[in-house]
């Protein structure tokens, strides 16, 4: 019997000694020389200082305004880099980039903004010169028919809304399919596609234009930081689109 209970204690004892679970995969903590009990997601317990993988990286780029930040830095850094117009197109590819780079814990300084917009000049004034007019050309249109009694104006009013909401649509995929050393000729064309066959994706921007429209509507200088959140918004649809093809 003293022997029975001597052997049921060293169990108890045994299994008070157990490390609990440090998270949901229910593997246990691994001890420290020093007595502390650090988990998996601890820096100090990874060996030579190892970064966390991207499966341990902290929700969204880190902390809790920092991508909201960084879409607020996106806006301003768009707005400058597109004041020319002509520019608008390289500029709003830079800041998807950048927006990447700072959701994959890459350099996301002003100094890479500038270098992803200088990358992305190269060959695209066909493509940069011509959305914009082509939108132009939309919106004028839109002003004739609100301006005159045109018989079918509402029929007209409404494929032009269409035509510039995939105008646009086109245009931010672009942005998104976009990468150093890429023809802009090509990327504008696969864009193109992928709106035609990611239609949800499609659906989604065209959301994310609208509410960018209202905000700007009700408060006008809010146009300022509308490119970031648009940047966020493609790189989160492109990603979605990605992740579904497997």
């Amino acid at each position: 019997m003293a022997v029975s209970a001597r052997r049921q204690e060293r169990v108890r004892l045994g299994a008070m000694s157990t490390p609990l679970p440090d998270d949901d995969s229910g593997r246990p903590a691994d001890p420290q020389p020093d007595g502390a009990v650090r988990g998996p997601d601890d820096v100090s317990s990874r060996p030579d200082g190892e970064a966390p993988g991207p499966d341990q990286r902290p929700l969204l780029g880190g902390g809790r305004f920092g991508l909201f930040s960084e879409a607020l830095l996106v806006g301003l850094g768009v707005s400058v880099l597109s004041l020319p117009v002509i520019t608008a197109v390289p500029a709003l590819a830079a800041g998807v980039s950048h927006v990447r780079r700072h959701l994959d814990g890459r350099p996301d300084t002003v100094a890479a903004l500038w270098e992803d917009f200088r990358a992305a000049c190269r060959g695209v004034w066909l493509v940069s010169i011509g959305m914009p007019v082509l939108l132009l050309v939309l919106l004028f249109n839109l002003q004739l028919i609100g301006a005159g009694g045109m018989p079918g104006g509402t029929g007209v009013r409404v494929a032009t809304v269409f035509l510039v909401a995939i105008l646009l649509v086109v245009v931010l995929r672009s942005a998104a399919g976009w990468s150093p050393g890429a023809r802009w000729g090509t990327v504008v064309q696969t864009a193109a596609k992928r709106a035609g066959d990611d239609l949800t994706g499609t659906f989604l921007l065209v959301v994310a234009l609208g509410l960018c429209a209202v905000m700007v509507w009700m408060l006008a200088p809010l146009a300022v930081i509308v490119p970031g959140l648009l940047s966020l918004a493609v790189v989160a649809v492109e990603h979605r689109a990605t992740v579904r093809q497997g």
